[in-house]
Protein backbone atom coordinates (compact mmCIF):
# COMPACT_ATOMS: atom_id res chain seq x y z
CA UNK A 1 0.00 0.00 0.00
CA UNK A 2 1.05 3.71 -0.55
CA UNK A 3 1.49 6.00 1.73
CA UNK A 4 -1.76 7.97 1.00
CA UNK A 5 -3.71 4.72 0.66
CA UNK A 6 -2.48 4.14 4.04
CA UNK A 7 -3.29 7.76 5.49
CA UNK A 8 -6.92 7.47 4.06
CA UNK A 9 -7.20 4.53 6.12
CA UNK A 10 -5.74 5.81 9.64
CA UNK A 11 -6.40 9.73 9.70
CA UNK A 12 -10.05 9.22 10.26
CA UNK A 13 -9.41 6.89 13.52
CA UNK A 14 -7.65 10.08 15.01
CA UNK A 15 -9.30 13.24 12.65
CA UNK A 16 -12.91 11.76 12.84
CA UNK A 17 -13.20 8.81 15.15
CA UNK A 18 -10.99 9.65 18.26
CA UNK A 19 -11.19 13.99 18.29
CA UNK A 20 -14.92 14.83 18.75
CA UNK A 21 -16.56 17.16 15.84
CA UNK A 22 -19.71 18.03 14.14
CA UNK A 23 -19.24 16.29 10.84
CA UNK A 24 -19.65 12.67 11.94
CA UNK A 25 -19.74 10.48 14.79
CA UNK A 26 -17.52 8.01 15.83
CA UNK A 27 -19.88 5.03 14.89
CA UNK A 28 -20.26 6.15 11.52
CA UNK A 29 -16.42 6.52 10.95
CA UNK A 30 -15.53 3.30 12.85
CA UNK A 31 -18.27 0.87 10.90
CA UNK A 32 -16.00 1.81 7.61
CA UNK A 33 -12.70 1.58 8.30
CA UNK A 34 -12.60 -1.02 11.14
CA UNK A 35 -13.00 -4.81 10.19
CA UNK A 36 -16.01 -6.97 11.48
CA UNK A 37 -12.85 -8.69 13.12
CA UNK A 38 -11.22 -5.92 14.73
CA UNK A 39 -9.58 -6.16 17.93
CA UNK A 40 -8.00 -3.52 20.24
CA UNK A 41 -4.92 -4.60 22.11
CA UNK A 42 -3.49 -3.14 25.26
CA UNK A 43 -1.43 -5.08 28.14
CA UNK A 44 -4.85 -5.33 30.24
CA UNK A 45 -7.82 -6.52 27.54
CA UNK A 46 -8.86 -7.23 24.04
CA UNK A 47 -11.93 -5.18 23.03
CA UNK A 48 -13.85 -6.20 19.47
CA UNK A 49 -15.55 -3.21 17.16
CA UNK A 50 -18.63 -3.06 18.56
CA UNK A 51 -16.79 -2.49 22.05
CA UNK A 52 -14.56 -0.01 21.16
CA UNK A 53 -17.24 1.92 19.16
CA UNK A 54 -19.60 2.06 22.43
CA UNK A 55 -16.60 3.32 24.21
CA UNK A 56 -15.11 6.08 21.72
CA UNK A 57 -18.86 7.21 22.01
CA UNK A 58 -18.90 7.28 26.04
CA UNK A 59 -15.58 9.38 25.60
CA UNK A 60 -16.97 12.29 23.29
CA UNK A 61 -20.09 12.68 26.08
CA UNK A 62 -17.67 12.32 28.82
CA UNK A 63 -15.03 14.66 27.03
CA UNK A 64 -16.41 16.78 24.80
CA UNK A 65 -13.35 18.67 23.27
CA UNK A 66 -11.52 15.77 22.72
CA UNK A 67 -9.03 15.93 20.64
CA UNK A 68 -6.55 13.23 19.11
CA UNK A 69 -3.94 14.56 17.15
CA UNK A 70 -1.14 12.16 15.27
CA UNK A 71 2.48 13.32 15.11
CA UNK A 72 4.51 10.79 13.55
CA UNK A 73 3.06 7.74 11.25
CA UNK A 74 5.94 5.58 10.34
CA UNK A 75 4.62 2.33 7.55
CA UNK A 76 6.21 -0.54 7.67
CA UNK A 77 7.81 -2.02 4.65
CA UNK A 78 5.28 -4.37 3.72
CA UNK A 79 2.45 -1.07 3.84
CA UNK A 80 0.51 -3.38 5.70
CA UNK A 81 1.74 -2.28 9.49
CA UNK A 82 1.39 1.61 10.87
CA UNK A 83 3.01 3.09 14.00
CA UNK A 84 1.08 6.37 15.07
CA UNK A 85 2.35 8.61 17.43
CA UNK A 86 -0.14 10.76 18.56
CA UNK A 87 -0.85 13.53 21.38
CA UNK A 88 -4.76 12.93 23.24
CA UNK A 89 -6.21 16.11 24.97
CA UNK A 90 -9.36 16.70 26.82
CA UNK A 91 -11.03 18.32 29.77
CA UNK A 92 -13.51 15.37 31.06
CA UNK A 93 -16.57 16.67 32.72
CA UNK A 94 -17.98 13.71 34.85
CA UNK A 95 -16.91 10.22 36.33
CA UNK A 96 -13.30 9.59 34.26
CA UNK A 97 -10.80 6.76 35.74
CA UNK A 98 -12.27 7.18 39.06
CA UNK A 99 -12.24 11.05 39.40
CA UNK A 100 -14.75 13.10 39.51
CA UNK A 101 -14.71 16.44 37.38
CA UNK A 102 -16.53 19.29 35.99
CA UNK A 103 -14.56 20.00 33.20
CA UNK A 104 -12.16 22.51 34.58
CA UNK A 105 -9.00 20.37 34.53
CA UNK A 106 -7.33 18.99 31.45
CA UNK A 107 -4.94 16.59 30.35
CA UNK A 108 -2.54 16.09 27.52
CA UNK A 109 -1.06 12.27 27.10
CA UNK A 110 1.13 10.60 24.58
CA UNK A 111 -0.14 7.49 22.74
CA UNK A 112 1.50 5.14 20.35
CA UNK A 113 -0.71 2.60 18.44
CA UNK A 114 0.72 -0.01 16.12
CA UNK A 115 -2.77 -0.76 12.99
CA UNK A 116 -2.63 -3.67 11.10
CA UNK A 117 -4.63 -3.10 8.05
CA UNK A 118 -6.04 -5.29 5.74
CA UNK A 119 -8.21 -5.12 2.79
CA UNK A 120 -8.53 -1.77 3.13
CA UNK A 121 -9.17 -2.02 6.73
CA UNK A 122 -7.60 -1.98 9.95
CA UNK A 123 -7.85 -5.18 11.41
CA UNK A 124 -6.32 -4.64 14.96
CA UNK A 125 -4.19 -2.11 17.11
CA UNK A 126 -2.45 -2.52 19.82
CA UNK A 127 -2.18 0.81 21.79
CA UNK A 128 -0.38 2.33 24.60
CA UNK A 129 -1.49 5.54 26.17
CA UNK A 130 0.04 7.80 28.96
CA UNK A 131 -3.15 7.95 31.41
CA UNK A 132 -1.02 7.87 34.61
CA UNK A 133 0.62 11.20 33.50
CA UNK A 134 -3.46 11.93 32.38
CA UNK A 135 -4.62 11.47 35.80
CA UNK A 136 -1.88 13.15 37.46
CA UNK A 137 -2.36 16.54 35.46
CA UNK A 138 -6.27 16.00 36.34
CA UNK A 139 -5.64 15.47 39.68
CA UNK A 140 -4.01 18.69 40.09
Amino acid sequence: MTHDEVHAIVAPFYRQALTVNQETTPAAVLEKILADSFQSINSQEIKDKATLIRQVGFFWQLIPNLVWEPKDLVIGVDGKKVVVRSVATGSPKGSFMGLELDGSKSFKIDTTDIHEIDNGQIVRVHHLEDWATGIKQLKG
